[in-house]
């Protein structure tokens, strides 16, 4: 029973995952599934297809990815902590760090649980509105670029919006940093997101 109590609950699942691993987008096929993780499977043959890099543990870019599971209708990220390489496959054991239900689909119709990302969009700061663009976008937050200085609050809570994407929502910023162009760098943690179905501000004024 001692055993048993300690082992998280995993279950066998037939299902297929999306992950962004090495700049692109995979698709998966979920061995097991349990409270703390998964263990994912991808074939030889659709890791070396078209152009797509070869997946190894040497070869790893970074050892965190952004993962989609439509049927269940999560998504979040999770750290790669074993990679094994068999005959006709690799197995990939994933430790779950963030995860999310993304009930309505917004994270993944927008294209918004992964990648690297540039789009503009518009965040309220200092009691206005200032246009940004995007480094990177994830299930967590975003990393985004403003063409001016701006003397900001880490911890503050905010709105933002991408009129392309028919997306907003409220966020924390995290951090805050500027570059030699005077260029401000700001990470953004979501506190919530939904459609946007109108277009509320110009990205022009």
């Amino acid at each position: 029973m001692n055993s048993e109590s300690k082992r998280s609950y995993r279950k066998k699942l037939i299902t297929t995952a999306l992950m962004y691993i090495n700049g692109e987008e995979r698709k998966v096929s979920v061995v097991n599934m349990s409270i703390t993780g998964m263990l994912v499977q991808l074939k030889y043959k659709d890791i070396y297809s078209g152009n797509t890099k070869g997946i190894s543990s040497d070869t790893l870019v970074s050892t965190v990815v952004d993962f989609y599971l439509p049927t269940l209708q999560l998504a979040g990220t999770a750290e790669i902590i074993r990679v094994e390489e068999e005959d006709i496959e690799i197995l990939l054991a994933l430790k779950f760090q963030e995860i999310a239900y993304d009930a309505d689909g917004v994270l993944y119709k927008r294209k918004a649980y992964r990648k690297n990302m540039s789009t503009q969009g518009q965040v309220l700061l200092n009691n206005g509105y200032h246009n940004f663009n995007t480094i990177n976008i994830s299930v967590e937050g975003l990393m985004i670029r403003l063409a001016e200085t701006l003397d900001i609050a880490e911890g503050m809570i905010t709105s933002f919006e991408f009129n392309n994407l028919s997306l907003k929502g409220e966020v924390e910023v995290v951090w805050i940093d500027f570059d030699a162009d005077g260029n401000t760098l700001m990470g953004l943690k979501y506190i919530s997101l939904a459609s946007a179905p109108t277009q509320l501000y110009s990205l022009t004024h």
